[in-house]
């Protein structure tokens, strides 16, 4: 498994990419940059995590299925959070956005898909303790 170092809350701590077509991300961005993309060890799912230089950055992942609709693949930005439920309370008291409200990711951690006041879609992460 590669390396992963703890973020602190209100780091910006992984980038996963969301694609509808996760063979041809895998070819076009190892080739790019030469980037490793084994299987994660972490959930069942299929998942590649980013690796470069033997630390995980950030992940790929397929959007299939009706949940994604017509969403365009993209890449998403997880931010860091010492409580998810928390953090969620108060990007809608400050004017922000839930797209996906708070849920546990079994052997990760708890998360949501959220928004600023001006639309830009990122995510919080709440990690578990490894």
């Amino acid at each position: 498994m590669a390396n992963f170092d703890m973020p602190n809350a209100g780091d910006i701590c992984w980038r996963e990419l969301r694609t509808k077509n996760l063979p041809a991300a895998i070819e076009f961005y190892s080739k790019l940059f030469g980037w490793e993309l084994p299987q994660t060890k972490v959930t069942p799912m299929d998942y590649k995590e980013i690796v470069v230089n033997g630390t995980a950055h950030g992940g790929m992942m397929s959007m299939e299925g009706e949940d994604w609709g017509e969403l365009p693949s993209h890449w998403a930005t997880y931010i860091a959070v010492d409580n998810a439920d928390e953090t969620v309370a108060k990007i809608t008291e400050n004017g922000g956005a839930v797209h996906v409200p708070p849920f546990d990711a079994p052997g990760v951690g708890r998360m949501a898909m959220v928004a600023d006041p001006s639309g830009a879609a990122f995510a919080i992460i709440q990690f578990v303790a490894m």
